[in-house]
């Protein structure tokens, strides 16, 4: 069997695939855990329509969407973007979400980004791992809603591969950004179920 999958930028003619993950994250009890706006089939419409900086992503295998994911923040003035993703139940563990977080990566480097950063309830193990396997350095303690706070440096990430960046944890510079509150407070920061 040939499986056809396909990392969209979400377009108009994508709107009812986009309303029709909108009602599996709405019915996943786990989707608590990612609230970035309301799960309505006027939201996806709003999305598969938008035209600002911010972007809006899925994961498309076949004829159905399976991960959904987003920068966002640029239209509201911040220079930090907040990433956002989801996947489905059925691709959890499977190495999607690995894959959707390289192709954010990409897109906000290319975009200009220097970091980006997220957030992710400190007992959300799985998220928690996967983010730092991938370069992210956390807050800590987490803020009052029991979230952690992570930065990924972009540039630094390139260093790494490198050999540049040295240090136990690598992320000193990240840690120094947090504490000095050089990355703005996003109300509209995203999470990752």
């Amino acid at each position: 069997m040939t499986v056809i999958l396909e990392v969209l930028h979400l377009k108009p003619d994508h709107t009812l695939l986009l309303t029709e993950l909108f009602s599996r994250i709405a019915a996943d009890p786990l989707s608590n855990r990612f609230h970035p706006h309301p799960f309505t089939a006027t939201e996806a419409d709003r999305i598969c329509h938008y035209g600002g900086r911010d972007r809006y992503l899925a994961l498309r295998i076949d004829d159905q969407l399976s991960a959904y994911c987003m920068l966002r923040g640029w239209d509201e003035g911040f220079s930090v973007p907040s990433l956002g993703i989801y996947v489905a139940p059925e691709l959890r563990g499977s190495g999607a979400a690995r894959l959707m977080m390289q192709h954010l990566h990409l897109t906000a480097r290319l975009s200009g980004a220097e970091r980006i950063r997220l957030k992710v309830y400190a007992d959300n193990l799985s998220a928690y791992k996967l983010y730092a396997s991938l370069g992210y350095c956390f807050s800590d303690p987490a803020d009052n809603t029991g979230q952690l706070v992570g930065i990924f440096d972009l540039s630094r990430s390139a260093l790494m591969r490198s050999g540049t960046v040295t240090g136990r944890d690598g992320c000193s510079s990240v840690h120094t950004l947090l504490s000095e509150s050089a990355v703005e407070d996003d109300p509209s920061s995203a999470n990752r179920l």
